[in-house]
């Protein structure tokens, strides 16, 4: 995180124990608010704050401007209804609670982490899995979220102030940014809430009733996009196809053995494969998808389908919702160009960018990062789905990095995959759509997701609303290889068994001959899970 290099000597206001500060930040400066065009009045047991004019540079210069903040007693906390007008495009309001004493984070399964000396920065929806931060010191906990709807950008930033006289204390930034499309000289905030001491699941649980009321959140048993055999699902079967390098892991044939060698031991209808690079050259072949000849082409993929089909094995192809090939696909340049993410002021997002050559280079303009929100791709995207889909009469579907979000002044991509994923249910209702990652604010349309315990760790409450299943980054048992993701390998290690998390094992070329016994505990894994389905 970078700082100002001066005090910016921001009006601290007092509001029952809490000492709140605010700045209205546009795309062209830092404001905060001119203490004596502000007063404060009580309305009640609330105060209003009205501000008539902004200040910047430190207070040495005033702007025309202003901010008004109603703030109501919430228990031990406070709620803040805020909105605010400058003479410049607005781009978030900040509040700033401050005057507090050294901080721990709480990290997404209420673990403490020390604030680092440059302090933390937590961004919603990119990290944190709702707009909800826990800070926590020696006189307890505190619990800040954001009650929004549209889910929107939010960044919690933590760290020990450097000057002015409450130097040496911590504050914690409350940071919301309006919709890139939809920046304009007045923003309304959606109500922030901060609470002393709460109890964790109970605040938690207020931010998820607001989530199940405003942003379509449904528990799982009342879920109307799982179709009924995917709830006998108990074992989820990653074959691994064709690595980027175009290594093959597993032909069409070779996915056929594996899926009856499992069978032999497990009903099919409990068993999900899900099929990375089934495409070809996995990312390569991104936005351009068909049966691989190498592979075994179309007929070898549709004896795939039949062969999964009468053991009673749904199968699951890849397919990536945020980037395309720009080198090689056909007709990019119809849908590709004017669907490229792009950040609130414009800038091209070239997301991760994978060592996929081992270059070590990390240069991947191949590899165009686009927008689901955009008509163009998404049009392309669920065409080529759809025709995959009728081919081999699929029911199932992965979505690679529908988690994969930035406030894009053109596009909501949130409203983008909603709108995919109506689309590609409304042809085939009994689909199931699942998805790498997750947030709130997509949880509502992918009911079943990828986990890790080594970087994406599930909480317990996300269990409420969905299934998860082992991440491709998650080795299989033979060597330790990742298959087609591009971490290369890592130690075996199954997801912890939790009534939300589905066995699942992995197979590269050789699993099944090298790793017997881990094949044989994951199948021991999945009819034990089966049972409790059958007694649910």
């Amino acid at each position: 995180m970078q700082f100002h290099s001066f005090d910016t000597r921001d009006p601290v206001f007092s509001f029952g124990p809490w000492l709140l500060s605010f700045q209205v930040i546009t795309l062209e400066n830092t404001y905060g608010l001119t203490l004596e065009r502000t007063t404060v009045t009580r309305e009640g047991n609330a105060w209003r704050l009205i501000c008539g004019e902004l200040s910047w540079a430190g207070q040495q210069r005033r702007a025309p401007g202003g901010l008004t903040a109603i703030v109501r007693p919430e228990g031990a906390g406070l709620r803040l209804s805020i909105s605010a007008d400058a003479a410049h495009t607005i781009r978030c309001v900040k509040v700033l609670v401050r005057g507090l004493a050294r901080l721990e984070v709480l990290d997404l399964l209420d673990q403490p982490e020390p604030v680092p000396e440059g302090g933390a920065l937590l961004r919603y929806p990119n990290y944190l899995r709702l707009p909800l931060l826990f800070v926590r010191h020696e006189g307890g906990t505190i619990g800040l979220r954001c009650e929004d709807a549209q889910g929107r950008a939010k960044r919690f930033a933590v760290y020990a102030e450097r000057f002015g006289p409450l130097a040496g204390q911590y504050a914690v930034e409350l940071i919301h940014e309006e919709d890139a499309r939809y920046f304009g000289k007045h923003i309304d905030v959606p109500d922030w809430v901060i609470a002393l001491a709460p109890d964790l699941d109970a605040f938690r649980a207020a931010q998820l009733a607001f989530a199940e009321a405003h942003m379509g959140l449904t528990p799982w048993e009342q879920r109307a996009d799982v179709p009924d055999w995917a709830r006998r699902i108990s074992l989820v079967a990653t074959i691994h196809c064709m690595h980027w390098t175009g290594y093959i892991f597993n032909t069409y044939d070779d996915a056929r053995e594996i899926l009856r060698a499992i069978t032999e031991r497990l009903p099919g209808e409990h068993v999900l494969a899900l099929l990375p690079g089934w495409e070809g050259r996995y990312y390569w072949q991104y936005s351009d998808y068909r049966p691989e000849p190498l592979l075994g082409g179309a007929d070898g993929f549709a004896r795939l389908a039949d062969e999964a089909r009468s053991l009673g094995v749904h199968l699951m192809p890849f397919f990536g919702v945020t980037s395309a090939n720009a080198w090689e696909t056909p007709g990019f340049e119809q849908f590709g160009p004017p669907s490229r993410m792009k950040s609130p002021t414009g800038a091209i997002y070239t997301g991760n960018r994978p060592d996929w050559d081992v270059s070590r280079g990390r240069d991947t303009t191949w590899q165009a990062w686009l927008n689901i929100g955009a008509p163009a791709w998404r049009a392309e995207l669920t065409r080529q789905i759809r025709a995959t889909l009728d081919a081999y009469d699929l029911d199932a579907v992965f979505l690679d990095c529908p988690e994969v979000w930035i406030n894009d002044p053109e596009h909501n991509i949130r409203e983008g995959l909603h709108a995919l994923v109506a689309d590609l249910r409304a042809a085939r209702p009994d689909l199931l759509v699942t998805g790498e990652d997750w947030w709130d604010g997509i949880l509502d349309v992918l009911p079943v997701c990828q986990s890790t315990r080594k970087w994406r760790p599930v909480p317990a409450w996300a269990g409420r609303y969905a299934r998860f299943f082992e991440h491709i980054a998650d080795s299989e048992p033979g060597r330790g290889s990742t298959g087609v993701f591009e971490s290369g390998y890592a130690p075996y290690e199954p997801l912890p068994e939790q009534p939300y998390n589905i066995p699942s094992i992995a197979f590269v070329d050789g699993t099944l001959a090298a790793a017997p016994a881990a094949i044989e505990a994951a199948i021991f894994r999945a009819r034990r899970y089966a049972a409790t389905l059958s007694t649910a």
